[in-house]
């Protein structure tokens, strides 16, 4: 495995105010779900792995006893600290594949919106040592770009990140950033041999035909 996270670092500092003011907190239903797979109504240690500014951390606070965010940038972690008033919230420098916490120690691990930035296989595998028997692991996103009520807009936004992403590959970076396709986390959670039962939930899906086809 490439243990060079250096580029994903980078791409996270320099911003985390921005980013703690502008990104999305987990839903409110989330709770509720993860609580009830894990068999309890209160659990004594959420991990939250790519924890970032906090945001994923602090939803914890007032539902489980102790919360620790894993997180490789600095830059984040002071964020994060800063942010954070609840006691029982800790934030602790680490990668998703190399935590530095005890087996067995919690009963759920999650990635809230970061899964899409660390090595899939030995996540999973970090992520099982950790769990108590019958833990849960929980990978959840915001779909973006959300559907708006124009499909030309959406089509416009479509097209500009293609843009985007053709222009990036004129450019070469000494630290590239490694990132993996949200749309496969799933079918690599199912073939990692981790996990005795997985599932993917979607909250709401909407689309909008275009007239005329």
């Amino acid at each position: 495995m490439n243990n060079d996270f250096s580029g994903n670092i980078e791409r996270f500092t320099g911003f985390a105010d921005q980013y703690d003011k502008y990104r999305p907190s987990p839903p409110s239903a989330l709770a509720n779900l993860l609580m009830r797979l894990a068999g309890t109504s209160r659990p004594a240690l959420v991990v939250d792995l790519g924890s970032g500014t906090g945001l994923s951390s602090r939803y914890w606070a007032d539902k489980a006893e102790q919360v620790i965010g894993v997180e490789p940038t600095l830059d984040m972690r002071k964020q994060a600290e800063a942010q954070t008033d609840a006691k029982n919230v800790i934030y602790q420098e680490g990668f998703s594949h190399r935590t530095g916490l005890p087996s067995h120690c919690a009963q759920i691990v999650t990635c809230s919106q970061s899964l899409h930035w660390m090595e899939p296989q030995s996540t999973f595998e970090e992520a099982v040592r950790i769990l108590t028997p019958g833990g849960v692991f929980a990978a959840h996103d915001y779909d973006w770009p959300p559907t708006t009520s124009s499909w030309e807009a959406d089509a416009a936004y479509e097209e500009c990140m293609r843009k985007v992403r053709e222009a990036e590959k004129g450019f070469a970076d000494p630290k590239p950033v490694r990132m993996w396709e949200k749309p496969q986390h799933w079918s690599r959670m199912q073939s990692s041999g981790c996990f005795r039962y997985t599932r993917e939930i979607v909250s709401t899906i909407s689309s909008q035909a275009m007239p005329n086809g």
